[in-house]
């Protein structure tokens, strides 16, 4: 087994975990050697210690990597699984303009109701604006 701080170890030695650590586990044990090792902590040289919390950073960045990645592919993977399995969508009624082929004509349209004393207020605005009743021409 290499050094911890050997260039050529791996991030998971460089933590003093292992790869089938949870991921909550792995960052404990970074923010531990981040509070031994940081440079304003450090009794020691500071070039050391910037050395070996430099490998401790770059390890710790390499493992959340690798740990969003998987977590992304599992999401993604979940998002199709439903969709695969998901109920077949409900089409939208047709509309008036579309005839469903084989059908029978639909009936045509009720005219709209009219309010019971639309003539009244015709009337009405016609004589408050000083305009006869014939010449109104319309609703504003």
């Amino acid at each position: 087994m290499p050094h911890p701080f050997d260039p050529s170890a791996s991030p998971y030695d460089i933590l003093g975990v292992s790869p089938c650590d949870e991921f909550a586990t792995i960052r404990a044990a970074w923010r531990r050697l981040v509070k031994t090792w940081h440079p304003d902590v450090w009794h020691g040289s500071a070039d050391e210690a910037m050395r070996r919390m430099q490998a401790v950073n770059d390890a710790y960045d390499t493992i959340a990597r690798r740990h969003k990645r998987v977590q992304e592919e599992m999401a993604k993977e979940a998002v199709n699984a439903k969709v695969e399995t998901s109920k077949p969508r409900r089409r939208a009624p047709l509309r008036d303009t579309q005839v469903k082929a084989g059908a029978p004509p639909r009936p045509p349209a009720r005219p709209l109701r009219r309010h019971p004393a639309e003539g009244c207020f015709a009337a009405a605005r016609g004589v408050m604006n000083g305009v006869p009743e014939a010449t109104v021409l319309g609703v504003a």
